[in-house]
Protein backbone atom coordinates (compact mmCIF):
# COMPACT_ATOMS: atom_id res chain seq x y z
CA UNK A 1 0.00 0.00 0.00
CA UNK A 2 2.77 2.51 0.49
CA UNK A 3 5.02 1.64 -2.30
CA UNK A 4 1.02 2.62 -4.67
CA UNK A 5 0.72 5.74 -2.36
CA UNK A 6 4.33 6.94 -3.30
CA UNK A 7 3.77 5.86 -6.66
CA UNK A 8 0.81 7.87 -6.83
CA UNK A 9 2.00 10.60 -5.14
CA UNK A 10 4.60 10.65 -7.75
CA UNK A 11 2.19 10.94 -10.48
CA UNK A 12 0.45 13.76 -9.14
CA UNK A 13 3.60 15.73 -9.10
CA UNK A 14 4.15 14.93 -12.46
CA UNK A 15 1.23 15.92 -13.91
CA UNK A 16 0.45 18.63 -11.57
CA UNK A 17 0.41 21.23 -14.53
CA UNK A 18 -2.34 19.57 -16.51
CA UNK A 19 -3.76 19.01 -13.74
CA UNK A 20 -4.43 22.28 -12.78
CA UNK A 21 -4.67 23.60 -15.95
CA UNK A 22 -7.79 21.17 -16.31
CA UNK A 23 -9.16 21.83 -12.52
CA UNK A 24 -8.86 25.77 -13.33
CA UNK A 25 -10.84 25.36 -16.93
CA UNK A 26 -13.35 23.43 -15.17
CA UNK A 27 -13.93 26.27 -12.45
CA UNK A 28 -13.64 28.74 -14.68
CA UNK A 29 -16.09 27.28 -17.38
CA UNK A 30 -18.63 26.81 -14.33
CA UNK A 31 -19.08 30.25 -12.91
CA UNK A 32 -18.76 31.65 -16.30
CA UNK A 33 -21.75 29.39 -17.19
CA UNK A 34 -23.43 30.41 -13.86
CA UNK A 35 -23.24 33.92 -14.75
CA UNK A 36 -25.80 32.85 -17.56
CA UNK A 37 -28.18 32.92 -14.67
CA UNK A 38 -31.09 36.28 -14.40
CA UNK A 39 -34.21 36.94 -14.93
CA UNK A 40 -33.78 36.09 -18.75
CA UNK A 41 -31.54 33.01 -19.00
CA UNK A 42 -28.55 32.99 -21.10
CA UNK A 43 -27.15 30.90 -23.51
CA UNK A 44 -24.01 30.65 -21.87
CA UNK A 45 -25.85 28.59 -19.01
CA UNK A 46 -24.94 25.68 -21.10
CA UNK A 47 -21.39 25.48 -21.09
CA UNK A 48 -21.83 23.82 -17.90
CA UNK A 49 -21.73 20.50 -19.93
CA UNK A 50 -18.70 21.05 -21.05
CA UNK A 51 -16.34 20.21 -18.22
CA UNK A 52 -17.98 16.77 -18.77
CA UNK A 53 -16.34 16.12 -21.98
CA UNK A 54 -12.89 16.30 -20.46
CA UNK A 55 -14.02 12.40 -19.82
CA UNK A 56 -13.38 12.12 -23.66
CA UNK A 57 -9.64 13.40 -23.05
CA UNK A 58 -8.58 12.15 -19.89
CA UNK A 59 -7.67 8.61 -20.93
CA UNK A 60 -5.63 10.17 -23.39
CA UNK A 61 -3.08 11.61 -20.31
CA UNK A 62 -2.72 8.50 -19.66
CA UNK A 63 -1.17 7.26 -22.43
CA UNK A 64 0.75 10.91 -22.39
CA UNK A 65 1.88 9.89 -19.02
CA UNK A 66 3.27 6.50 -19.61
CA UNK A 67 4.72 7.43 -23.37
CA UNK A 68 6.68 10.32 -21.85
CA UNK A 69 8.24 8.21 -19.40
CA UNK A 70 10.08 6.07 -22.11
CA UNK A 71 10.20 9.68 -24.14
CA UNK A 72 12.31 10.88 -21.33
CA UNK A 73 14.15 8.11 -20.29
CA UNK A 74 12.96 8.08 -16.69
CA UNK A 75 11.47 4.90 -17.62
CA UNK A 76 14.47 3.25 -16.08
CA UNK A 77 14.03 4.22 -12.25
CA UNK A 78 10.25 3.59 -11.95
CA UNK A 79 10.74 -0.17 -13.50
CA UNK A 80 14.07 -0.51 -11.37
CA UNK A 81 11.80 -0.02 -7.54
CA UNK A 82 11.26 -3.52 -6.08
CA UNK A 83 7.27 -3.14 -6.42
CA UNK A 84 5.16 -4.92 -9.63
CA UNK A 85 5.37 -3.04 -12.99
CA UNK A 86 1.26 -3.70 -12.91
CA UNK A 87 0.86 -1.53 -10.00
CA UNK A 88 2.84 1.65 -11.65
CA UNK A 89 0.51 1.42 -14.79
CA UNK A 90 -2.32 1.62 -11.52
CA UNK A 91 -1.18 4.41 -9.95
CA UNK A 92 -0.81 5.99 -13.47
CA UNK A 93 -4.79 4.94 -13.83
CA UNK A 94 -5.49 6.44 -10.46
CA UNK A 95 -4.49 9.56 -10.73
CA UNK A 96 -6.57 10.32 -13.81
CA UNK A 97 -9.86 7.96 -12.16
CA UNK A 98 -8.96 11.14 -8.64
CA UNK A 99 -8.99 13.71 -11.47
CA UNK A 100 -11.95 13.06 -13.24
CA UNK A 101 -14.09 12.62 -9.87
CA UNK A 102 -12.69 16.20 -8.62
CA UNK A 103 -13.95 17.36 -12.29
CA UNK A 104 -17.35 15.81 -12.07
CA UNK A 105 -17.69 17.11 -8.38
CA UNK A 106 -17.03 20.52 -9.28
CA UNK A 107 -18.85 20.50 -12.26
CA UNK A 108 -22.15 19.10 -10.44
CA UNK A 109 -22.20 21.44 -8.23
CA UNK A 110 -22.67 23.44 -10.32
CA UNK A 111 -24.90 21.75 -12.36
CA UNK A 112 -26.63 21.82 -9.36
CA UNK A 113 -27.32 25.28 -8.38
CA UNK A 114 -28.12 26.12 -11.96
CA UNK A 115 -30.77 23.56 -11.65
CA UNK A 116 -32.41 24.83 -8.70
CA UNK A 117 -32.45 28.17 -9.92
CA UNK A 118 -34.17 27.17 -12.92
CA UNK A 119 -36.97 25.31 -10.80
CA UNK A 120 -37.26 28.15 -8.62
CA UNK A 121 -37.62 30.98 -11.44
CA UNK A 122 -39.75 27.92 -13.67
CA UNK A 123 -42.15 27.67 -10.27
CA UNK A 124 -42.51 32.05 -9.84
CA UNK A 125 -43.96 31.70 -13.09
CA UNK A 126 -46.28 28.82 -12.61
CA UNK A 127 -47.24 30.21 -9.18
CA UNK A 128 -48.54 26.46 -8.01
CA UNK A 129 -45.25 26.20 -5.58
CA UNK A 130 -44.91 22.86 -6.82
CA UNK A 131 -41.72 21.77 -8.42
CA UNK A 132 -43.20 18.22 -9.83
CA UNK A 133 -45.53 20.28 -11.86
CA UNK A 134 -42.67 21.68 -13.60
CA UNK A 135 -41.91 19.26 -16.76
CA UNK A 136 -38.72 18.50 -17.11
CA UNK A 137 -38.08 17.78 -13.20
CA UNK A 138 -35.26 16.19 -11.02
CA UNK A 139 -34.59 16.31 -7.96
CA UNK A 140 -30.97 16.41 -6.29
CA UNK A 141 -30.36 12.84 -6.00
CA UNK A 142 -31.34 12.21 -9.91
CA UNK A 143 -29.45 15.23 -10.88
CA UNK A 144 -25.96 13.63 -9.12
CA UNK A 145 -26.72 10.23 -10.23
CA UNK A 146 -27.48 10.67 -14.41
CA UNK A 147 -24.23 13.16 -14.46
CA UNK A 148 -22.52 10.44 -12.39
CA UNK A 149 -22.96 7.70 -14.68
CA UNK A 150 -22.98 9.49 -18.02
CA UNK A 151 -19.51 10.78 -17.08
CA UNK A 152 -18.33 7.20 -16.07
CA UNK A 153 -20.19 5.86 -19.33
CA UNK A 154 -18.26 8.04 -21.32
CA UNK A 155 -14.54 7.57 -18.93
CA UNK A 156 -14.59 4.54 -17.80
CA UNK A 157 -14.49 2.28 -21.69
CA UNK A 158 -12.48 4.60 -22.93
CA UNK A 159 -9.43 4.15 -19.74
CA UNK A 160 -9.84 0.74 -20.15
CA UNK A 161 -9.39 1.01 -24.07
CA UNK A 162 -6.46 3.42 -22.80
CA UNK A 163 -4.60 0.99 -20.54
CA UNK A 164 -4.29 -1.76 -22.97
CA UNK A 165 -3.53 0.34 -25.46
CA UNK A 166 -0.17 2.01 -23.19
CA UNK A 167 0.52 -1.80 -22.55
CA UNK A 168 0.58 -2.66 -26.41
CA UNK A 169 2.31 0.67 -27.05
CA UNK A 170 5.64 0.31 -24.40
CA UNK A 171 5.82 -3.36 -25.77
CA UNK A 172 5.94 -2.31 -29.87
CA UNK A 173 9.43 -1.56 -31.34
CA UNK A 174 7.83 0.23 -34.57
CA UNK A 175 4.44 1.39 -35.54
CA UNK A 176 3.67 2.96 -31.76
CA UNK A 177 0.72 5.29 -33.27
CA UNK A 178 -0.61 2.63 -35.37
CA UNK A 179 -0.84 0.30 -32.81
CA UNK A 180 -2.57 2.71 -30.60
CA UNK A 181 -4.94 3.00 -33.20
CA UNK A 182 -5.37 0.15 -33.45
CA UNK A 183 -6.08 -0.87 -30.28
CA UNK A 184 -8.71 1.69 -29.90
CA UNK A 185 -10.58 0.97 -32.70
CA UNK A 186 -10.66 -2.82 -31.37
CA UNK A 187 -11.52 -2.00 -27.94
CA UNK A 188 -14.50 -0.18 -29.54
CA UNK A 189 -15.63 -2.49 -31.23
CA UNK A 190 -15.42 -5.12 -28.96
CA UNK A 191 -17.12 -2.52 -26.44
CA UNK A 192 -19.94 -2.43 -28.81
CA UNK A 193 -20.59 -5.85 -29.60
CA UNK A 194 -20.72 -6.98 -26.62
CA UNK A 195 -23.14 -3.81 -24.71
CA UNK A 196 -26.16 -5.51 -25.69
CA UNK A 197 -26.04 -8.92 -24.46
CA UNK A 198 -24.64 -7.89 -21.37
CA UNK A 199 -26.65 -5.22 -20.34
CA UNK A 200 -29.35 -7.80 -20.65
CA UNK A 201 -28.10 -10.11 -18.64
CA UNK A 202 -27.15 -7.69 -15.89
CA UNK A 203 -31.10 -5.85 -16.17
CA UNK A 204 -32.48 -9.95 -15.13
CA UNK A 205 -30.41 -9.72 -12.06
CA UNK A 206 -30.55 -5.71 -11.47
CA UNK A 207 -33.30 -5.08 -13.29
CA UNK A 208 -34.64 -1.08 -14.64
CA UNK A 209 -33.84 2.19 -12.39
CA UNK A 210 -37.04 4.20 -12.02
CA UNK A 211 -35.74 7.35 -12.57
CA UNK A 212 -36.95 10.44 -11.06
CA UNK A 213 -38.06 12.47 -14.00
CA UNK A 214 -42.13 13.03 -13.63
CA UNK A 215 -42.69 14.51 -17.03
CA UNK A 216 -46.85 14.32 -18.24
CA UNK A 217 -47.95 14.86 -14.49
CA UNK A 218 -45.75 12.45 -12.49
CA UNK A 219 -45.10 9.40 -15.07
CA UNK A 220 -42.03 7.93 -14.03
CA UNK A 221 -39.40 6.87 -16.49
CA UNK A 222 -37.28 3.41 -16.60
CA UNK A 223 -33.81 3.54 -17.84
CA UNK A 224 -31.32 1.20 -17.58
CA UNK A 225 -28.46 3.58 -17.64
CA UNK A 226 -27.58 2.12 -14.56
CA UNK A 227 -26.96 -1.28 -15.97
CA UNK A 228 -24.63 0.97 -18.18
CA UNK A 229 -22.28 1.94 -16.10
CA UNK A 230 -22.07 -1.71 -14.43
CA UNK A 231 -20.86 -2.75 -18.18
CA UNK A 232 -18.57 0.46 -18.34
CA UNK A 233 -17.29 -0.64 -15.21
CA UNK A 234 -16.77 -4.28 -16.01
CA UNK A 235 -14.97 -3.13 -19.43
CA UNK A 236 -12.76 -0.83 -17.68
CA UNK A 237 -11.84 -3.64 -15.60
CA UNK A 238 -10.96 -5.94 -18.17
CA UNK A 239 -9.12 -3.22 -20.00
CA UNK A 240 -6.77 -2.30 -16.98
CA UNK A 241 -6.13 -5.95 -16.14
CA UNK A 242 -4.63 -6.29 -19.82
CA UNK A 243 -2.44 -3.34 -19.49
CA UNK A 244 -1.45 -4.95 -15.94
CA UNK A 245 -0.22 -8.03 -17.61
CA UNK A 246 1.29 -6.65 -20.53
CA UNK A 247 3.58 -4.46 -18.14
CA UNK A 248 4.18 -7.37 -15.94
CA UNK A 249 4.87 -9.70 -18.26
CA UNK A 250 6.56 -7.58 -21.36
CA UNK A 251 7.59 -4.55 -20.33
CA UNK A 252 11.21 -4.19 -20.04
CA UNK A 253 13.37 -1.79 -18.42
Amino acid sequence: MNDFITLYMKELRAQRMVIGVLLLGTLGLSIYALTGLGDVPQPRLALIILPYASALGLPFLLIHAISSEWSAQTHYQILALPVPRWLVLLSKVAVVLSLGVVIYLCSTVFLQVIADRMTAMMLAQDGSGDSFRIEPHMDSSTVWAVSGIVYGVLLLPLLGIACAASGVRVMAQRFKGLSTLGVFVAGGYLYGKLQIPIVHALEKIFGKWELDLPIHHGTATASDVHLLLMYSVLFAALGVGVGAVLFEKYVEA
